[in-house]
């Protein structure tokens, strides 16, 4: 375990190393240490990593991932028998990693927004650190899947995928000039994709609901840490008020600090 996730902080850092050094990336992209270290807690701090990550542990520590892994199976509650649901995941991913990097196509170019190309690098790249990840976790944790097939079951490679295209599609989203009920309508049918994905793996006897709602938060942490940092969004975004509260002996300040 402790050589797994060395080997994952030195793959995830040799990817970042590479972004920075991108030659199609524009002079004032690169992050400074600040910056990825405030983008790091911002994407831990989101709940839609810290939601799952917490569901996760408490199916693992409740005993219910395999009652709930066996019902899904016998009831096919969404799908109608597990090729199908395996087929079905595999199509839904497919489509959220498409709509993600074509919505990064669709975000205009201006003095606030890099430049197409450097969107698409920076999430590409986010893509490939989650990849990376996600399979050092699998072979350093090589939990056995509900059907027996390899020991590869947590954390779920669709699920960590699916919500990394969700989460980048959404930041996409947050950039362009929409009505504010037809980017939530956007914004939740990416996150369906995703949990459609993530249900569909469960159901095929792939994948337990802690491996699927882990590779959710995992997902998640990963595309918003790379994108926000290397694209200044979240609360690196200009204009954004971030609220400190620092601790003094016998007392606390209230830090208010606007990213420009």
């Amino acid at each position: 375990m402790t050589g797994g996730r060395k080997m994952a902080s030195a793959g995830v850092l040799m990817l970042l190393a590479g972004l920075q050094g991108c030659g199609s990336l524009p002079s004032g992209i690169s992050p400074s240490p600040a910056d990825m270290q405030r983008a790091a807690l911002d994407a831990v701090a989101d709940p839609n990593t810290w939601l799952p990550a917490l569901g996760a542990t408490l199916f693992l520590v409740t005993d219910r991932d395999r009652a709930v892994s066996d019902w899904a199976r016998r009831k096919h509650p969404v799908f109608s028998s597990q090729s199908s649901a395996r087929q079905t995941s595999d199509m839904l991913l497919y489509t959220s990693v498409g709509v993600a990097l074509a919505s990064s196509l669709w975000v205009p170019e201006d003095g606030e927004d890099p430049a197409r190309p450097s969107r698409l690098a920076v999430q590409l790249g986010a893509m490939a650190a989650n990849g990376l990840v996600t399979q050092v976790i699998k072979l350093g944790v090589g939990r056995p899947r509900p059907d027996d097939s390899d020991n590869l079951s947590f954390p779920s490679g669709h699920a960590s995928v699916a919500f990394t295209g969700a989460t980048l599609t959404r930041r996409n989203l947050a950039r362009l000039d929409l009505p504010a009920a037809t980017r939530a309508l956007l914004d939740v049918g990416a996150v369906s994709l995703a949990a459609g994905t993530a249900w569909a793996r469960v159901e095929a006897g792939v994948h337990y609901p802690s491996d699927v709602l882990a590779g959710a938060a995992l997902g998640n942490f990963v595309a918003a840490f790379v994108n926000d940092a290397f694209l200044r969004e979240g609360a690196l975004a200009d204009g954004v008020i971030r609220v400190n509260v620092l601790p003094l002996r016998g007392g606390a300040v209230l830090q208010l600090t606007q990213y420009f």
